[in-house]
């Protein structure tokens, strides 16, 4: 997200990926406490996931696109599958959210 006017965000996006095959699955907070962040306009907060590589090429996690929701927001968004993002390696249930940040 980024703003126009000095705001402040603290939190866990809300995130589902979505498969290949048209299943949504939530993916679970990772164990970092979130902060309160400052923006000021034009600072973008971002947020990590977290998840194991799987290198071996027989992945069952075909993941399209990841839908978020802000912290505090009911609004979703719908993002592309990072390309070059990796296999997941094992199920959605091992990938985890981690608090939202600055990129600074």
């Amino acid at each position: 997200m980024r703003g126009s006017a000095t705001g402040s965000a603290t939190g866990f996006a809300g995130v589902d990926i979505k498969d290949a095959d048209h299943t949504s699955n939530p993916i679970h907070r990772g164990h970092a406490q979130p902060r309160i962040i400052t923006l000021k306009p034009g600072d973008a907060a971002v947020f990590d996931l977290s998840y194991t590589i799987d290198t071996s090429g027989n992945s069952l996690a075909h993941p399209t696109n990841i839908q978020v929701t802000p912290p505090n927001e009911t609004h979703t968004v719908t993002l592309n599958w990072p390309t070059g993002a990796g296999q997941i390696k094992g199920a959605y249930t091992d990938v985890e959210v981690y608090p939202t940040h600055t990129t600074n």
